[in-house]
């Protein structure tokens, strides 16, 4: 089976994961990364620089397995990641999350909180470390 997590270069995306990694390893599945691009035409998988940055990030994992999927910046984020997971037949999606004020939380339209209320699968949500 696969894990699903998406990633960006912020502090909640990293624990996203390293903790989508580390379940993935545990459990001998592959993870499936979803980034985000700007500019990016169709969904590709081929961008050096971001493979290498993503392999950086995962080098403490050597036994994982895993790929690179990209979406083109403009695409719904929530919905982006819920594809990835039916694309990839994935058992969990792990998501970051960042710590908001009380007044944030009565907000509707959160990335984290569209992926909860739609999802099908199990989601982990993980805070920024």
């Amino acid at each position: 089976m696969t894990i699903a997590v998406g990633y960006k270069q912020t502090a909640r995306a990293k624990s996203a994961l390293r903790s989508a990694a580390a379940e993935a390893v545990l459990h001998d599945e592959q993870l499936a990364v979803l980034c985000i691009i700007p500019g990016a035409d169709p969904p590709t998988t081929e961008d050096r620089t971001l493979t290498e940055q993503l392999a950086a990030e995962l080098a403490d994992f050597p036994d994982l397995t895993w790929t690179l999927h990209r979406a083109p910046e403009g695409f719904d984020t929530a919905d982006a990641l819920l594809d990835l997971t039916d694309t990839v037949d994935a058992r969990l999606l792990v998501i970051g999350s960042r710590r908001r004020r009380p007044i944030g939380k009565l907000i509707l339209g959160s990335t984290a909180q569209q992926v909860l209320l739609k999802s099908l699968k199990p989601v982990l949500v993980v805070k920024a470390t």
